[in-house]
């Protein structure tokens, strides 16, 4: 409910004076009982009467929305429910807790007034004081993805479908990268970025998503790695961010906010827990959650936090060495902490040899021929060098790169219809129609197979695949700025009313609930009960003297007298929907 006037506008008004005279001491209209219940001040002495399960109990409460389906409620409290039962009705017989119908298995909902004392209360016990001192979080590389895409673009992996590598590409990943990093992990995380697809059998490094990677991804990958952590869980990403942007909260507190808020997903607050403790345990390992000295407090990285407020990453990137080593052995010694996206073009010229704190790198034939498939030229890759070397780039190195640069055959596809050569005649594909010197015409639907042939004679081809891959872009998924939207979810209103937790209870079934009468006739006390008007349809309260139990056709009646109309009336039993406690 959004206001504790709506809660009292949904209470029967034959039953308005009844529950203001059990919860505030005297008979009270509906303004007046609206007012009473809302009193802060009243509030605030209640509140120090509860014990502390039940203050915890509305805490649970408050964060589940304040409105909470009974299922729900059985969920996350289920190995307790009996103990749970007798503190929502205490907390009802104060105007609390209310429930939203008669059955017994209602929803339980918090008395709106009551909201802005529990944040108040919510804060000052879990919010940390002052300004602790925090650990700074761990940076979360993106050194091992480079690397893997390296590997992969300097050895043919063959693979099956779904991209799935044989035994011997793991076993090869998994030897270069040695004890740097999860492979299969960091593998399958490129796979669903788009960085990797399969073709002609093999694995391929896509070229627009991985430099999209290589040059966000410092920024970029840990928010990832939190909304995956996040996983099919709705809402949590948001809840997280209200629940840690306000400069911590204590650990146990979120945890427990954390179970509050996957009940609602998974089938047991057992469930809940584990699921819970797990992603804490995970959030620590990526840095996304940092500690104070203490360990008592914990709260969201800057960039994390950062970017579930406005979808960006803002602010400086760490600091890159320039300590590259070109040898007169062809040889590229790049250190660990290089600019990813310098580490990637690097892995675009050279063959990668060695994986380890500084990467061993080789120039080859092979490695110029990749670098010019994938639109370098001899200038670029050149400048590109003399750029991130550490010294002069060695002369020889420079005079070779040249020389295969100048010798290598390549053509160029044009839309699809012509070959045009620049060297290498005679590897064309037999058959081919050549309408001027060096030009052929491609046969209908022919590409990939004419490209496939000439690739295997070591020859280039431009223009077929590698522009659609520099357009593409990497797949961060569903990422951006979450909302805290402070709403509360609104009760659905109920026919049968809306009454204080316990103050009304379902008669019992059977036998059971024969005996509250028999119980009330032999002590001589009256019942208030829930009765349908003329035995069907709207609800109304009689207040009853019990006289005489009698069956009729099998079936319990009872004959009583009515407070109210100062008459004699029987009464189905089986009709009757509840009873008020006195």
């Amino acid at each position: 409910m959004t206001s504790t006037r709506e809660i009292i506008a949904n209470i029967p008004a034959y039953m308005v004076e009844i529950i203001s005279s059990h919860i505030l001491g005297h008979r009270a209209d509906e303004v007046a009982f609206t007012k009473g219940l809302s009193d802060p001040k009243r509030l605030r002495m209640v509140l120090d009467k509860v014990s502390m399960p039940q203050r915890t109990l509305l805490l649970d409460l408050f964060e589940l929305g304040g409105w909470v389906d009974w299922e729900l409620f059985a969920r996350v409290y289920g190995g307790e429910l009996n103990q749970v039962r007798e503190d929502l009705e205490h907390l009802g017989r104060f105007g609390l807790i209310f429930q939203g119908g008669l059955t017994g298995r209602d929803p339980v909902i918090l008395l709106p007034a009551l909201i802005p004392i529990l944040s108040e209360m919510w804060s000052g016990e879990f919010r940390p004081p002052g300004g602790p001192r925090w650990r700074a979080a761990s940076r979360l590389s993106i050194w091992g993805h480079v690397t893997v895409l390296n590997i992969i673009r300097s050895n043919r992996l063959r693979c099956r479908q779904g991209l799935e590598p044989f035994k011997k590409g793991w076993k090869l990943l998994e030897e270069r990268l040695g004890s740097f990093g999860e492979v299969q992990t960091i593998y399958w995380e490129l796979v669903s970025m788009g960085c990797l697809e399969e073709g002609r059998g093999e694995i391929k490094a896509l070229q627009g998503p991985c430099e999209g990677f290589a040059a966000r991804g410092d920024g970029l990958y840990k928010p990832w790695r939190f909304f995956q952590s996040c996983g099919t869980f709705r809402g949590l990403p948001a809840r997280v961010l209200e629940l840690l942007s306000e400069g911590g909260l204590a650990k146990t507190r979120l945890l427990r906010s954390l179970e509050l808020c996957l009940a609602t997903h998974l089938a047991t607050l057992n469930e809940a827990g584990v699921a819970s403790r797990n992603l804490l345990e995970k959030w620590f390992e990526l840095g996304i959650l940092e500690e104070d000295v203490s360990g008592r407090w914990v709260r969201l990285c800057g960039e994390v936090e950062q970017y579930l407020h406005s979808g960006e990453v803002q602010g400086a990137l760490p600091k890159y060495v320039d300590e590259v080593i070109i040898q007169p052995n062809m040889e590229i010694l790049a250190p660990r902490d290089l600019d990813p996206l310098d580490l990637l073009n690097i892995g675009e010229v050279a063959d990668i040899v060695k994986v380890d704190v500084v990467s061993v790198f080789r120039i080859t034939r092979a490695s110029i021929y990749r670098a010019l498939s994938l639109g370098w030229d001899c200038a670029k890759i050149e400048h590109f060098l003399e750029r991130i070397s550490r010294h002069v780039v060695p002369d020889n190195v420079v005079q070779t790169i040249r020389l295969w640069t100048d010798t290598q055959a390549h053509a160029q596809l044009i839309t699809g219809t012509f070959l045009v050569m620049q060297g290498g005649h005679d590897r064309v594909p037999q058959g081919m129609e050549e309408i001027l010197p060096g030009i052929f015409r491609l046969p209908d639907k022919c590409e990939e197979e004419v490209v496939a042939f000439l690739d295997k004679r070591g020859v280039m081809v431009r223009g077929f695949t590698d522009q659609r891959e520099a357009e593409r872009d990497v797949d961060w998924g569903k990422m951006g700025a979450v909302r805290e939207t402070g709403e509360r979810p609104e009760a659905r209103l109920h026919k049968e009313g809306m009454y204080p937790y316990g103050m009304v209870m379902p008669l019992p079934y059977g036998s059971k609930g024969e005996m509250v009468f028999v119980e009330a006739l032999e002590q001589g006390k009256c019942l208030v009960i829930f009765y349908p008007r003329q035995g069907y349809g709207e609800i109304q309260v009689k207040k009853i003297s019990p006289v005489y139990l009698f069956r009729k056709g099998g079936a319990p009646y009872l004959e009583a007298f009515c407070e109210d109309t100062g008459e004699g009336e029987i009464f189905d039993l089986r009709k009757v929907r509840a009873l008020l406690k006195e």
